[in-house]
């Protein structure tokens, strides 16, 4: 499903080997510090203190946001061919999805250039013969998340991340830290290990433009996810408001919550 080059990269790439000692396997080094277990989404927010977990899971704010919903259209969209078990299906599937969520005007235009070419991804997976778990249901207390992870694809064993991407490389960061927290848990669940992952941006501004981002999941990406995963878990478990950023992140939807 991955363009050409992406897999002659991933091939090159596996002959260098990847040196880490912090595998999902090692419970005793990369097992939970606190009880409580944060979400992947929790790791991964956007502000760079936390405050917005602060305020998701300590204070129960809720937000609605444009962004927040194209995002996880885009997401519905992208999944559904690989769900689908013929492309008939995968059509139908994609009607009803657009049925259900009201879809309007910009949103059909996206959601559909995102489902063909997922639709052409998985047909080449496919004919490729190459497994891929759509969302699949990943142990996390093993390496100090939430009961479940679920990477919105998992080919093979190497965890598949999707992102409404915008301009710039804003996204990268966070995105490499799921990977990098997927990878652990899958780790953890199968003792083989993970050595790369994939972020998949999805920019829909002018048209559809997909940026594939091979990740490479060495001891260094795997100290920043520990690092912030236990940063996150101490924020949920003592209750503590970690305060303003210096900078507030553009996209985060708790800006005027926070008052900037």
């Amino acid at each position: 499903m991955f363009p050409r080059g992406l897999w002659d990269l991933v091939r090159s790439s596996a002959g260098d080997g990847v040196y880490a000692e912090l595998r999902g396997w090692k419970w005793n080094v990369v097992g939970p510090r606190y009880a409580a277990r944060p979400t992947l989404s929790d790791v991964t927010g956007v502000c760079p203190v936390g405050r917005d977990t602060y305020l998701r899971r300590v204070l129960n704010t809720r937000v609605n946001g444009g962004l927040l919903r194209l995002g996880a259209l885009v997401h519905e969209a992208f999944l559904l061919p690989f769900k689908a078990h013929r492309v008939g299906d995968a059509y139908r599937m994609f009607n009803y999805l657009l049925r259900r969520v009201r879809a309007r005007g910009n949103e059909i235009r996206v959601m559909n250039a995102v489902f063909e070419k997922a639709v052409e991804f998985s047909a080449a997976a496919r004919v490729d013969g190459i497994p891929v778990a759509v969302e699949p249901n990943v142990p996390g207390g093993p390496v100090g998340l939430s009961d479940y992870v679920r990477p919105d694809l998992l080919v093979g064993i190497m965890p598949v991340d999707l992102v409404l991407a915008g301009h710039g490389d804003r996204w990268v960061a966070r995105k490499e830290l799921a990977i990098a927290g997927y990878a652990l848990a899958v780790e953890a669940w199968t003792g083989n290990p993970v050595d790369y992952g994939v972020v998949v941006g999805l920019r829909v501004n002018d048209g559809l433009k997909i940026v594939w981002r091979l990740v490479r999941v060495d001891d260094h990406l795997r100290t920043r996810f520990l690092e912030r995963r236990d940063a996150v878990a101490r924020i949920i478990e003592y209750r503590s408001d970690p305060g303003l950023p210096e900078a507030c992140p553009p996209g985060c939807v708790f800006r005027e919550v926070c008052g900037v």
